[in-house]
């Protein structure tokens, strides 16, 4: 699949374009300006989970939104998502991730930017850290720094005392949204261009309104790479890796848990 320019159009401006390779994301950012700020999107944009129950053709991909979604039925519900993350395999969306993003480096800052908690979640102490190594194990590494900041929190939710945090290049939102942790960029930044690179529309049309509130020419990438991926899970198999993981806590990888149903 090849780019497919101006793909949504927001505020009578084709801002976003929407691409299925790194490749694709190569050929729109050698036009980028030279003082933008890259941004990129984790989960689903970097890496995914390697079971088929997460990839873009499951039925059950969004098991763990779900969950999240419905944490006040669960009495562990942090202690069954901390040992999800613990345990689960990830793998690259595209392999070309970790080459292009230290290419990207040389000229431009990027920084991940990932929607997710801040802080201790069950037993993560950091999910800072967490994140980080999961990155790192890939071979991902970004920015360490912005404005001699390398890591703390930037900006705080005052209903629910959740913190947006920078931790050696990623950027996590805790409760709020990408657009507040973008405003306290900008607080002390102010580029030429900002980039986001992402795999839900809905986080591109929260940042491309706050670029706009600052009138700081945006451009963001939808990237769908997740479709590339194939595989479809046996639904038996995910009924036994859901109970397993909402009633124990647990988390099986596929092949294990289709030899544990078995038995």
């Amino acid at each position: 699949m090849s780019l497919v320019t101006g793909a949504i159009a927001l505020n009578g401006k084709e801002n976003i374009l929407t691409a299925y390779t790194v490749a694709d994301i190569r050929e729109v950012l050698s036009k980028v300006d030279e003082g933008a700020v890259i941004f990129i999107d984790v989960d689903d944009t970097l890496i995914t989970p390697e079971s088929k129950v997460f990839h873009w053709s499951s039925p059950y991909r969004f098991l763990i939104d779900d969950l999240k979604k419905n944490k006040d039925k669960y009495k562990n519900f942090e202690s069954i998502l901390s040992h999800w993350r613990l345990t689960r395999k990830t793998i690259l969306v595209s392999e070309d991730w970790p080459g292009f993003i230290a290419l990207l480096k040389e000229k431009y800052p990027v920084y991940a930017l990932t929607k997710m908690d801040s802080g201790r979640l069950g037993d993560i102490p950091s999910m800072e850290r967490w994140r980080y190594e999961e990155l790192t194990s890939k071979g991902i590494s970004f920015t360490p720094s912005y404005d001699g900041i390398s890591e703390g929190i930037i900006a705080t939710d005052p209903l629910t005392s959740s913190s947006a945090t920078f931790y050696k290049g990623i950027f996590i939102t805790g409760a709020l949204n990408k657009s507040d942790v973008l405003r306290a960029y900008f607080n002390v930044k102010q580029p030429s261009q900002i980039v986001l690179i992402d795999d839900r529309p809905e986080y591109l049309e929260d940042a491309i309104e706050e670029c706009n509130r600052q009138h700081i020419p945006f451009l963001g990438i939808l990237f769908k790479g997740m479709e590339l991926i194939p595989g479809k899970p046996d639904p038996h198999v995910v009924e036994f890796q859901k109970e397993t993981l909402f009633e124990k806590g647990e988390w099986l990888e596929d092949e294990e848990a289709a030899a544990l149903r078995k038995t």
